[in-house]
């Protein structure tokens, strides 16, 4: 036989041997119609789209590959009888029900998210009214440096008998003999016989700024046996001229709009000792005593700013991040307390903020001209609408309440103010920011359109004149000029302040305000060294992001931890400062430690009173890092306690609990990703063993796209992470959807992709991703 014929009987053999098999398949693998499996065996339970049915409400929908897709389905699916679909029908229903409706892709294309007209969040609100009062008064003098100016006077009475000190320093904790920098006059006795006086007081005058990181009410303290009087933003937060022999603190509170500078003003009146002494304490909301720090003071001058005092109900967090979506009858009202207390506000300032540019203020609200009243309200309202007015609006929310009454006689100028603010803050045209732009023509409302997302994606608050101005000039709507203007926002505080909220949220800090764990197993942890935890977290976080090249991959792959004396003692890392109170980057061993997901505060924020929880840091790993959906868990299940298996490690107690079937659809991603953290014990320090026995931290991760990595230990896990395009993709949709408040895919898919690969191609530079989301939001139609 010829060797072609006889390659080509045996081909033939093989084909007619296979085709025999798969006849004796009862599905054979391109039998399968993964629609009709899914129409036969899956959609009276959830629907015929994945929409969910009268026994599953839920959508059928998640981010899992198609492999492990088919793994669920099939262990798990049917309920009652999940042998009925296995092997091919599995993997054909599970691809068919992935390109069908459940990936994150197919949900958009199918279900396709769309923006919504929303209000103005609860931040939003409160940053604007500020704002709206700042533009009335001086602009602040931010810059760089920090601390605050300290004058120092030597007095008798309140006569000087020397030229005084001035100086920087970087906190209010002093005592006058201990510094260094301070000439001896003022404590040599022979400067009091030279002046012929009993006695020469020390006086202390302090000024600058003090930065409320979030909104809430602070607590200050000052420790100090002088008579003293603390003034923030204009209010006499601390009285004390008169003191008892007894009283060596006073305190007072006071609340305070998150990333802004208050001016701050101390003054000694007097000593009571032979040698100054003072600190300056404050409590921040859900923190602890303590000296208020060099980071958060500044010595420039700032004006008064307006706080508002009215309580909110939160907003909703539903769909993983802040949305003005709900209004309510609380809401309602939280809006109209804000606004009468702005109107008496600024009646009570009227004469300084009525003034017309490079005027002087008037003596007296009855010296305000009805005409500049009427011009204040203008301005403030154009500022309120973040537009002009047109000549029906002006008369709508200004002229009408100026006007002469039906008796003739014309109303007072207070009234016709507060009136004219009351209609403008309750005016939708305030709190819906997109309703203002209805009414414009099409050129203008596309500009104006861009200058009111832009501040509100990079401040949360109003435009300022100069975005209004450039809106007003034309050619905004242009990606070029809109980026200009992102650009030159960038470097506000206020921006700041929305990236540092941004990052509570995405690690989920504001869940783990209070830590505290059992004395008898940590008895040097407490609520000081869990402040340090987070001080340090967060002068990380504000390291990486605003230096150079603000790489997101440095967050997971940084090799150095901010600490002070206190936390590298508790730590075991070195301190090289002379100031035990000073943060200094400490070096930590890199085959131990790498980056924010196994910072002391966080593996200390996701573990439990006694114990890790892999659980809770591997659900923060997939939901909040890795952008991963998580179904509830099908029902309550109380952790199995060290006590009842004390010859089990937590990894072992977890796997035991974990185990069964309707648990491992999550919990093969949840447990893998947790488990590579055990070497971090529940106040985050490092641990080699757990009862004796060596920590076992592999663990593993199945990517959306179905790839499969191992890992073992923490550094695995970051150099993982930093590389991740799961990582990649969902850092940039929660930044998105921070800035602007909406679902990202609502912009379309291929924009998210676009801004991914931009992210990619500019080095993961974070501060050029905000801008680009920032545009790409205020530009779209």
């Amino acid at each position: 036989m010829p060797a072609s014929l006889f390659q080509a009987s045996r081909s033939a053999k093989w084909l007619i041997a296979l085709l025999v098999a798969q006849a004796t398949l009862a599905t054979p693998l391109w039998a399968v119609d993964g629609a009709a499996v899914y129409s036969q065996k899956c959609a009276d339970c959830h629907g015929p789209t994945g929409q969910g049915g009268d026994d599953y409400s839920k959508p059928l929908a998640g981010d899992l590959p198609v492999s492990e897709l088919t793994r669920v389905i099939a262990s798990t699916m049917p309920e009652g009888d999940p042998e009925a679909c296995i092997a091919a029908e599995a993997e054909a229903v599970a691809a068919y029900a992935h390109a069908t409706f459940y990936s994150p892709l197919a949900q958009a294309r199918v279900r396709p998210p769309r923006r919504e007209l929303s209000r103005l969040t609860v931040r939003q609100y409160e940053q604007s009214l500020a704002d709206l009062f700042a533009e009335f008064r001086s602009r602040p003098a931010w810059g760089d440096d920090s601390g605050l100016r300290c004058v120092f006077e030597a007095k008798f009475n309140v006569t000087p008998v020397a030229d005084p000190i001035e100086l920087v320093a970087p906190q209010i904790d002093l005592k006058l003999s201990d510094r260094d920098d301070f000439p001896d006059r003022y404590l040599d006795p022979a400067v009091l016989k030279s002046s012929g006086k009993e006695r020469i007081d020390v006086h202390l005058h302090v000024h600058g700024g003090v930065i409320a990181p979030t909104t809430g009410d602070y607590e200050f303290l000052i420790r100090s046996r002088n008579s003293v009087q603390l003034s923030i933003n204009g209010v006499a937060v601390i009285d004390a001229r008169v003191r008892s022999d007894s009283d060596d603190e006073v305190r007072g509170k006071l609340r305070l709009i998150g990333g802004r500078a208050y001016r701050l003003e101390l003054r000694t009146a007097r000593t009571r000792e032979d040698d100054l002494q003072i600190a300056l304490l404050w409590k921040r909301p859900d923190g602890v005593l303590e000296v208020l720090a060099r980071r958060f003071l500044t010595p420039g001058w700032f004006p008064v700013s307006h706080a508002t005092t009215a309580k909110f109900p939160p907003d909703d967090r539903s769909v993983g991040y802040v949305r003005g979506a709900n209004v309510s009858a609380a809401w309602d009202e939280a809006t109209t307390n804000a606004a009468l207390e702005a109107a008496q506000a600024v009646i009570a300032d009227l004469p300084a903020l009525a003034k017309a540019p490079g005027e002087e203020p008037r003596p007296s609200i009855d010296a305000i001209p009805r005409d500049a009243a009427i011009g204040f309200c203008k301005r403030f309202a154009e500022a309120a609408f973040r537009r002009p007015l047109d000549d029906d609006e002006v008369g709508r929310y200004v002229g009408r309440f100026f006007e002469p009454l039906a008796t003739g006689v014309a109303p007072v100028v207070v009234e016709g103010v507060e009136l004219s603010l009351l209609s403008i803050l309750k005016s939708p045209l305030f709190l819906y920011p997109e309703a203002a732009l209805l009414s414009l023509p099409l050129e203008p409302r596309r500009d104006y359109g861009v200058s009111t997302r832009l501040a509100l994606g990079l401040w949360d608050s109003a435009p300022d004149r100069q975005l209004r101005k450039r809106a007003g000039q034309g050619g905004l709507a242009e990606p070029a000029a809109a980026r200009a203007q992102a650009e030159r926002m960038l470097g506000d505080p206020r921006t700041r302040s929305k990236l540092a909220e941004f990052f509570e949220h995405w690690l989920r800090l504001q869940n783990a305000a209070q830590l505290s764990r059992d004395p008898t197993l940590f008895p040097d942890f407490n609520s000081r060294i869990a402040a340090d935890m987070r001080a340090s977290l967060e002068m990380l976080l504000d390291d990486v992001v605003w230096s150079a090249d603000g790489d997101l991959r440095t967050l997971f792959l940084s090799e150095e931890l901010y600490a002070n004396r206190r936390l590298a003692d508790f730590l075991g890392v070195a301190h090289a400062s002379d100031d035990p109170e000073a943060f200094v980057r400490a070096p930590v061993d890199t085959r131990e430690r790498a980056g924010v997901v196994s910072h002391p505060y966080i593996v200390t924020a996701f573990s439990y009173y006694r114990d890790t929880s892999p659980i809770h840091r591997g659900v923060f790993l997939a939901r909040h890092v890795l952008g991963r959906s998580l179904r509830p868990p099908p029902e309550a299940v109380a952790p199995l306690a060290p006590e009842l298996a004390p010859d089990m490690t937590t990894r072992e107690r977890v796997t035991t609990q974990t185990s069964p079937g309707a648990c491992q659809a999550c919990h093969v991603l949840i447990n893998d990703l947790g488990f590579t953290l055990e070497h971090f014990d529940a106040v985050g320090r490092y641990r080699r063993e757990e009862i004796g026995r060596p920590i076992d931290a592999s663990g593993g991760y199945i990517a959306t796209d179905g790839g499969t990595v191992r890992l073992s230990g923490a550094r695995d896990l970051a150099n993982f992470l930093a590389t991740s395009e799961d990582v990649h993709r969902s850092f940039v949709t929660q930044l998105f959807e921070h800035v602007t408040k909406q679902p990202a895919l609502a912009y379309g898919v291929e924009t998210r992709e676009r801004l991914l690969r931009d992210f990619q191609a500019n080095g993961f530079n974070i501060r050029d991703l905000l801008v680009d989301i920032a545009v790409t939001a205020a530009v779209a139609e």
